[in-house]
């Protein structure tokens, strides 16, 4: 037998194998997710099944338009000159939606829009749709389609969902930032976006989202050990165990693209990853995954990956 020969052949197929191996979208982990059985399908949890996408990153579909989620006041610069950019420039006309607003939607939406108008925009305009009905009303949601960009405000997530919650202009918002235009959510309007939320900043409650970022338990505002120990709490459930939880400090946010977010401003993002859990021992209760993450930081949701930024060169070389 002519070894040389033997060993060529071995190369050569090895080489063909490992050229026919293509690792599907989400990686090997969302393919068995998305393959798993029916039976298992229906059982929540680790390791028989998984949920269903809209609470698991790894197949969760997440929208072609940049999202931005801005924690609270002071707002960062650099979302909003990324805003700027991605809404298509200064001329870009941006609607600002104070859904969420308890006390007064016009003073809200004017807040909301000086970081942008400080910044050279010159078409930012208020649109109050400011209930349901209005959130029904077709007429409204044709304007709302008609902005290159939409913020949307307010103080309250409970009233935002009340405002938008299975309406014809959450539709409208899906299909906008599907269709590759920005949307961003502003202090408590931002924890809207995702599949669950705290409807209540001091209850511990959660219910649905809106969904536009799946798998995500968005908390804006976000300070204090008893807003820290309520997503602990959260993430912990069975539900949450595929999912993602995000603690949005003021003066922080996060750029979202296509799964992947980057962290914008000079405070941090909390996000709480239950999938690597560790079981409760005698001497050591159970925990959860804890990504800091400061400004330039990025999170791929589907990898539940998080990589520092790349280091800056010095300066005079």
């Amino acid at each position: 037998m002519n070894l040389e020969r033997l060993g060529s052949i071995t190369s050569e197929l090895s080489s063909s194998l490992l050229k026919s191996i293509v690792v599907p979208q989400g990686g090997l982990r969302g393919w068995f997710a998305r393959h798993r059985t029916a039976a298992q399908r229906g059982r929540n949890g680790r390791p028989d099944g998984r949920p269903e996408c809209d609470l698991d990153v790894a197949v969760a579909e997440y929208p072609a338009g940049p999202v931005i989620l801005m924690g609270g006041t002071p707002v960062p610069d650099e979302a909003v000159v990324a805003a700027l950019h991605m809404a298509g420039g200064r001329s870009a006309r941006v609607a600002v939606v104070p859904a969420a607003a308890t006390a007064n939607p016009e003073e809200a939406a004017a807040a909301a829009a000086r970081p942008f108008t400080r910044f050279g925009m010159k078409r930012v305009e208020p649109l109050l749709l400011d209930s349901r009905e209005k959130a029904a009303d077709p007429a409204w949601v044709a304007r709302l389609r008609e902005y290159d960009a939409i913020v949307l405000c307010g103080d309250s997530p409970a009233r935002g969902l009340h405002v938008l919650h299975a309406t014809a202009a959450a539709n409208a918002l899906r299909e906008h930032v599907q269709g590759g235009r920005l949307l961003v959510g502003m202090d408590a309007a931002a924890s809207l976006f995702g599949s669950r939320l705290f409807p209540h900043p001091a209850e511990e409650g959660v219910t649905v989202g809106l969904g536009i970022l799946p798998a995500l338990l968005i908390d804006a505002g976000f300070s204090g050990a008893w807003r820290f120990s309520r997503l602990v709490r959260a993430m912990s459930a069975p539900e949450a165990s595929a999912m993602l939880g995000a603690g949005l400090d003021a003066g922080t946010a996060l750029l979202v693209t296509d799964g992947e977010a980057k962290v914008l401003g000079e405070s941090t993002v909390t996000v709480l990853d239950p999938w690597e859990r560790t079981a409760p021992t005698e001497d050591r209760p159970g925990g959860l995954k804890v990504h800091l993450l400061t400004d330039g930081y990025r999170l791929n949701f589907r990898m539940r990956r998080a990589t520092p930024p790349e280091p800056q060169p010095a300066e005079g070389k």
